[in-house]
């Protein structure tokens, strides 16, 4: 069966915008009905434009009822290309901002893969080894007022703040060990997904719109 929600995930600079773009436009080429939202977008039917609750029960409760909400109203005819929202998000909330363990990191991402497993979703992981590297090549772009707020996000609170992490290779730190994570938590879920670096993207779009 083909997915109805393909979503992509991997740590800042791997790429995760353009492949759900490429995906999209080959989606659209194929005549296939196609709804793409990037993360914190305001029209966005499972996510939140911005993340201010103010503490995790109250996060984790509109998180699972937005995930709820939008699997009731999707259309059975459109296929759903996200990104960020599914890995991501909740482990920049979860482990970063509110330091919680990986053991809970994993019970809440489950909640949402138990959410949305009727779309037969795909998870689509774009992973490099060296966080340093994925985030050296996007400072250009997004430049030093980026990087500033995310190493102030990553040390300053929760995991970061717990120990005792700080600056560019505090903030890194931060990212390899939510990649560790995240990859393991992807293996314990009951849910389709593909580890692939970005030369293997073209691949697996491919595969995602090929003709039964």
């Amino acid at each position: 069966m083909k997915p109805r929600l393909i979503i992509f995930e991997g740590l800042p600079g791997t790429g995760k915008s353009t492949a759900a773009a490429m995906l999209s436009a080959e989606l659209e080429k194929r005549k296939i009905k196609v709804f793409t939202a990037d993360e914190g977008c305001e029209e966005h039917p499972a996510d939140y434009k911005d993340y201010d609750f103010p503490d995790f029960e109250t996060e984790r409760r509109m998180i699972l009822d937005k995930w709820r909400e939008f699997v009731r109203i999707a259309d059975r005819e459109t296929v759903y290309v996200f990104n960020c929202i599914f890995l991501q998000n909740p482990m920049c909330e979860a482990m970063m901002r509110f330091g919680m363990s990986e053991e809970k990191c994993l019970e809440y991402i489950s909640e949402i893969a138990d959410i949305i497993k009727c779309l037969d979703p795909v998870i689509i992981y774009i992973d490099n080894e060296n966080a340093k590297s994925t985030v050296d090549a996007v400072l250009g772009e997004r430049g030093n007022g980026w990087l500033g707020a995310v190493i102030d996000y990553h040390t300053s609170q929760g995991y970061g703040k717990d120990r005792g992490l700080s600056g560019y290779e505090g903030y890194i730190s931060c990212l390899e060990e939510r990649r560790r994570r995240e990859l393991k938590i992807l293996d314990a879920l009951e849910i389709s997904s593909v580890v692939t670096d970005r030369n293997g993207i073209s691949d697996i779009i491919k595969k995602l719109t090929e003709e039964d």
